[in-house]
Formats: structure tokens, C-alpha cells, sequence
């Protein structure tokens, strides 16, 4: 960040000014995308549920309370705790592990190519919707928005026997 922004050797003060500036913002108050709490709360309703998030700590949980969804969580782990965070897999197999789950019956929900790198070495399904427009980014299932009625449908159909043959098609 600090060499594309022409500051090099700021890379540490630039870090510092932009987790001031998301605490700030998180603790005024941020919503959740279009369609993600109907969404996590119909899968952890079928199946166990975690977060593997790229964020420190601190912003996840900040993230997670100020999108009204800090509740819907058993297990979440930050890259804070990890020895090698996103893209490396670490985040996501910690996660399969601590749930009890196999990686390659398990569906990441990502935004980032650092995050797609991530779940695809950790051998999980990798469902898209990115969070910058017209940015091609490989995938196993593509949308627009957690609200889109495909999905919607596949999280309420989990645990009912038909949820997984619809996501490998």
C-alpha cells in the first residue's frame, strides 16, 4: 500500500491510519451485505458454520458485532492467529478442522482473490460474490449479491439431502 500510494517506508504508519479509520467507521455502525444474515443463519441452521477471516482480531469481531452478526458464530478465526494468513490455507483448515468437517464437502463464501487462493489450496468449493465490479475471479458459483435467490434457496435446502448435488452443478 505504501508503494502504490508513493509513500514507501510508511507502510506501518499507513497500517495504522487505515485500522484507525476502520474502527472508527465500525464503531458508528455498518450493515450487512444485501442477503448475508438470511444467509448465515440458514446454513448454521443445517450445518456447523465459521468465519476465516483475513482481518485482524480486533476488526473482526468489531465487524461481525456492527453487522448484527456476532451471535451467529460459534468458531471464527483472524489472521491475527494464524502463522500464515490468506492465501495461504492455514485459515481456512484450521476452520474444517476445529468443526469437524472435511474441506472438500465444505463451501467458502468469497469476495477477494486472496481469499479464493486461500480456500482453493484448502481444497474447499468456492462460491463468489466480488466486492469490486468487473474484476474476473475464478470460482465454483458466481453472483452478484448474498440475496440472490439461487443461493438464498441452496443455504435453506442444506441438511435436507438436495443442497449438495445443486452446488456441484
Amino acid at each position: 500500500m505504501a508503494q502504490y500510494l508513493g509513500c514507501p517506508g510508511a507502510g506501518a504508519e499507513l497500517a495504522a491510519e487505515l485500522l484507525e479509520g476502520v474502527r472508527k467507521e465500525l464503531s458508528q455502525g455498518a450493515t450487512a451485505l444485501p442477503g448475508a444474515a438470511e444467509l448465515v443463519r440458514a446454513c448454521r441452521a443445517a450445518v456447523p458454520i465459521a468465519v476465516a477471516s483475513n482481518s485482524p482480531r480486533e476488526l473482526l469481531d468489531a465487524a461481525l458485532w456492527s453487522a448484527g452478526l456476532a451471535d451467529c458464530f460459534t468458531h471464527s478465526f483472524a489472521a491475527d492467529e494464524v502463522r500464515s494468513p490468506k492465501p495461504a490455507p492455514e485459515l481456512y483448515l484450521t476452520a474444517c478442522e476445529t468443526l469437524g468437517v472435511a474441506p472438500k464437502g465444505s463451501v467458502a463464501f468469497e469476495d477477494s482473490a486472496t481469499g479464493i487462493a486461500s480456500a482453493r489450496a484448502a481444497g474447499l468449493y468456492v462460491a463468489v460474490v466480488p466486492s469490486l465490479p468487473g474484476v474476473d475471479l475464478d470460482h465454483d458459483w458466481l453472483g452478484t449479491s448474498l440475496a440472490e435467490r439461487e443461493l438464498q434457496e441452496w443455504a435453506r435446502e442444506l441438511g435436507h439431502g438436495t443442497a449438495c448435488s445443486r452446488a456441484q452443478r
